[in-house]
């Protein structure tokens, strides 16, 4: 019998743990710069969700969700439900995180926003993806399951109830998933307004634009995603037919999460590049030691290195010694003898350099 539940299965575990990844930079980045705010809050929403869908998928593919709907049957009544409960419970995670997504994305811009006069992009970024985008998300999570009457008819085949036409909710699902997808895109483009206006340098500027327009990925794949939602009006093979939409929605929740947090990665980027000039120093110090057999020797005009500088200490000693001598032939002999300078003061300088061994933390 056909399944496709280990592809799907391959796909949605080989993109969680690398989102989760970066959330974990991400977060650990603004702890360090102390900036953490409400978009890190719903960014993690967004990663919650991504991991709730992720986990509920596995369960459904290990009780052969993906199959055809006559090989589900075979599974008898109680396998059948089970399996379609799967299904209607996977889908609010995905809505819900796609939003929590944008809304992060939205909140970072208007945190950089806040001290300026852009009253246009201010009031967009509030009204369609913070509070436009919660709202759809929250109704079509709730329609998914208040379309039957009583909730349980929506999977169990035995109970008889009432239920909204199919075609309903998959216009709805629809709407919910072109809206996220046109916000996703708003938010690739809103940034070049922004930035464009405010006095930073252009190299600043295509950076910042760049980085947030990479959106637009996650606007594509919503888009793919969008084609795919009038198969949930297929109820007769549903098992099936939604096999696109798991796929096309993880990886639209993979990519809001990692194009979303792209931006904050700043900080830790500079760790890696500390991290990789570090490597370099202690290489180049290596081979210089190997070249003039002594340990930690520098080459001639190079120059030392800052943390070890940091362990350096000196001391100068100055001694100052006066002559008087009577007459004009007493001073020219001293002065030729070389122990004093003709104004009669002659002043010596001792340094004494010394590595302290102790650590940087002992001197603070």
């Amino acid at each position: 019998m056909p399944d496709r539940g280990p592809l799907l299965l391959g796909l949605v575990w080989a993109l969680a743990p690398l989102a989760f990844v970066i959330l974990i930079l991400r977060v650990a980045g603004r702890f360090k710069s102390r900036k953490c705010g409400c978009d890190d809050i719903f960014m993690t929403l967004a990663m919650s969700c991504f991991l709730g869908w992720s986990i509920i998928l596995t369960l459904t593919v290990h009780r052969g969700g993906l199959q055809r709907m006559q090989d589900v049957a075979k599974m008898g009544p109680d396998g059948e439900a089970a399996v379609l409960f799967l299904h209607w419970l996977c889908l609010p995670f995905g809505t819900v995180g796609v939003a929590a997504g944008n809304i992060s994305v939205a909140a970072l811009l208007l945190s950089t926003i806040k001290l300026t006069e852009l009253r246009w992009q201010r009031l967009f970024l509030w009204a369609v993806p913070i509070i436009l985008g919660a709202v759809l998300a929250v109704a079509c999570s709730i329609l998914m399951f208040a379309q039957c009457s009583p909730t349980e008819a929506l999977w169990d085949a035995r109970i008889q109830g009432e239920c909204l036409d199919p075609k309903v909710v998959g216009d709805f699902g629809t709407f919910t998933a072109a809206f996220n997808a046109f916000a996703a895109a708003s938010l690739a483009v809103i940034p070049a307004t922004i930035f464009w206006q405010l006095n930073n340098s252009t190299r600043e500027k295509v950076q910042l634009t760049t980085v947030f327009g990479l959106n637009i990925l996650t606007s594509v794949c919503a888009a793919i995603k969008t084609g795919y939602l009038v198969e949930l009006d297929n109820r007769a093979d549903q098992t099936w037919a939604t096999y696109d939409i798991f796929v096309w929605a993880t990886c639209e929740q993979f990519l809001m999460i990692v194009c979303g947090s792209v931006p904050t990665l700043h900080v830790v980027l500079g760790w890696f590049r500390f991290a990789a000039s570090g490597v370099r120093r202690r290489k180049v110090t290596f081979d210089s030691s190997r070249g003039t057999g002594l340990e930690g020797a520098q080459r001639p005009g190079t120059r030392p290195e800052p943390d070890a500088l940091a362990h350096m200490h000196v001391k100068t000693e100055t001694t100052i010694e006066t002559s008087t001598c009577s007459g004009t032939e007493g001073l020219n002999q001293a002065v030729a003898e070389e122990n004093i300078p003709r104004h009669g003061v002659r002043v010596e300088i001792m340094y004494d350099v010394r590595r302290d061994a102790r650590p940087i933390s002992e001197h603070q």
